[in-house]
C-alpha cells in the first residue's frame, strides 16, 4: 500500500493548503464533528456581500473529506454530493464549517457537511460519499485529536 506524500509545505490545495487565492482551512476534532472556523473575504464573493455558490459547496467538501480522512487515516475524495443552500453565507463575517461521518461501509463513507453563521443556524448543508483509497495519510489522525 502507498503512502500519500503529505506535507504541509507542499500541499496546494485550494481548501486546505497553503495556496496564495485558497481557503487555508484548518480543522480541529469537536466531538464528533471536524469543524474550521473562517471569515471569507469579499474575494470569495458571489452575490452582493455573499459568498459565491461554488466556494460554499467548497467549504463542505472540504470538511467531508477532512472528515474521512480522520476516520479511515486514508485519502477519501468525494465522489457524490449533495448541497442545500438555505441562506446566504455572509463574507467577513466569522462562520462555521464542520462536517461527521454518518456512514461508514467498506471503501465507502458518508458523511454530513453544514455551514453555521455566527449565531449557529444553518446556512448550508450537504451530505457527501467519499470513496476511501488505498493511499495512506500519515499523521493527519494525530492533527485532529484535539478537542
Amino acid at each position: 500500500m502507498a503512502t500519500f506524500d503529505w506535507s504541509r509545505e507542499d500541499n496546494r490545495c485550494f481548501g486546505c493548503g497553503d495556496n496564495p487565492i485558497g481557503l487555508k482551512l484548518d480543522f480541529t476534532r469537536e466531538g464528533e464533528w471536524i469543524v474550521a472556523r473562517k471569515e471569507l473575504s469579499n474575494h470569495y464573493q458571489g452575490f452582493k456581500n455573499t459568498a459565491h455558490g461554488g466556494i460554499i459547496v467548497t467549504l463542505l467538501d472540504e470538511a467531508s473529506a477532512w472528515a474521512a480522512i480522520a476516520e479511515t487515516g486514508r485519502v477519501s475524495p468525494s465522489y457524490e454530493l449533495e448541497c442545500k443552500f438555505l441562506q446566504p453565507v455572509p463574507l467577513e463575517e466569522k462562520i462555521t464549517v464542520r462536517a461527521k461521518i454518518t456512514e461508514r461501509r467498506h471503501g465507502i463513507v458518508n458523511t454530513k457537511a453544514e455551514v453555521r453563521d455566527k449565531n449557529d443556524e444553518i446556512l448550508a448543508k450537504a451530505e457527501i460519499t467519499c470513496r476511501v483509497l488505498d493511499e495512506k495519510m500519515d499523521g493527519i489522525q494525530g492533527e485532529l485529536t484535539r478537542d
